[in-house]
């Protein structure tokens, strides 16, 4: 990708209103005390609760990573599936 696109990525609106999102989702998740996922009695459930959390805090990092212009993940993945 040329730095013509990138720059052109980085520097769009839509991109910039999509990052502003992202970044107020991560903070949100962030936000969110590790006791709400606590299930009195369900220890299974509490920690399903808590791994759900931080998987939504991967992938929203990884969007914001990807809006960002750091494709390096999207890259990976893409290489992995032809080589499969």
């Amino acid at each position: 990708m040329q730095k013509e696109q990138v720059n052109e990525w980085l520097e769009n609106p839509v991109t910039l209103f999509l990052l502003d999102e992202v970044k107020k989702e991560l903070e949100r998740i962030r936000r969110t005390p590790t006791s709400s996922c606590l299930i009195h009695g369900d220890p299974y459930k509490t920690h399903e609760n808590i791994v759900g959390l931080e998987a939504r805090e991967s992938v929203w990092t990884d969007w914001q990573e990807f809006l960002e212009g750091n494709w390096d993940f999207f890259e990976e993945s893409y290489d992995e599936q032809i080589r499969d």
